[in-house]
């Protein structure tokens, strides 16, 4: 199935396709980059060191492809009602429908919060950069974001340059096919 419109469209598109479960490479935009769905969410709960009494927020969960691995207080959020629905109709999960750069929770609410994959599809870099400031406002104590590509195959995709997170720990694409493309960066310890 080809996607059109803007990013926003893809995303309703692709969760308003019928499927299983068993398409959540597809609904989570995991298709292109065949990266370990399993491995990838192991690696965000031991960089954050997620244990099962902390509250974690997921932005930008889409249809829970990483959310099924997480054993802890989870939340997730998404731009996408038809992702939100199907992420709770897959999983039960609790999810809501709404921005990242307009956070529904309080200051701090969070212990860990991350996000993967998510911040090539936004609009802009000031979109990206209120995203910043609202995960770092419901986050206590550690912060992912992974995927940030430096360049990309695809022309409509929002770049990065590392130094827009200084003071993050940067880290290199754990995907081999993103390395030198992609970077994650981390911030952890307390975020008063």
């Amino acid at each position: 199935m080809e996607y059109r419109g803007t990013w926003k469209e893809i995303w309703r598109q692709k969760g308003e396709m019928e499927g299983t479960v068993e398409d959540l490479y597809i609904y989570d935009g995991w298709e292109k980059s065949k990266a370990d769905i399993r491995v990838t969410a192991d690696k965000i709960i031991r960089e954050l060191d997620i244990q099962p009494e902390d509250r974690a927020l997921e932005v930008g969960c889409g249809a829970g492809a990483l959310a099924q691995y997480m054993e802890c207080k989870y939340i997730g959020i998404d731009y996408s009602m038809p992702l939100v629905e199907k992420h709770i109709q897959f999983f039960g999960n609790s999810v809501i429908h709404a921005e990242a750069d307009d956070i529904p929770f309080k200051d701090k609410y969070f212990d860990k919060c991350f996000c993967w994959g998510v911040f090539l599809y936004f609009e802009s870099l000031e979109y990206a950069r209120k995203a910043v400031q609202e995960i770092q406002r419901v986050t206590k104590q550690g912060i992912l974001i992974g995927e940030l590509p430096e360049v990309s195959h695809d022309e409509k995709h929002l770049l990065y340059q590392k130094k827009m997170f200084e003071g993050w720990a940067i880290q290199d694409a754990w995907t081999p096919q993103y390395k030198g493309k992609r970077f994650i960066a981390v911030k952890k310890g307390s975020l008063a």
